[in-house]
């Protein structure tokens, strides 16, 4: 088991848990990154272990999902 995490790129390599926002799943993370407003990390943050930056997104980089 494991929860997403998201912050601001600018805060560094490791995980801010109380500055960060918690998701409750991945499209969550997805749509939390969008609101910073620059580039932001998307953490894999497991219930046991250290937690992993999983993806970087740039809000530029992230669109609308098409309906199918």
């Amino acid at each position: 088991m494991f929860d997403y995490a998201v912050q601001p790129a600018s805060f560094g390599r490791k995980l801010d848990q109380w500055g960060c926002l918690w998701a409750k799943d991945i499209d969550h993370a997805y749509d939390l990154a969008m609101t910073f407003g620059e580039k932001a990390t998307i953490w894999k943050c497991p219930h046991t272990g250290e937690p992993m930056a999983w993806v970087t997104v740039d809000e530029e980089a992230i669109s609308p999902v098409l309906p199918a």
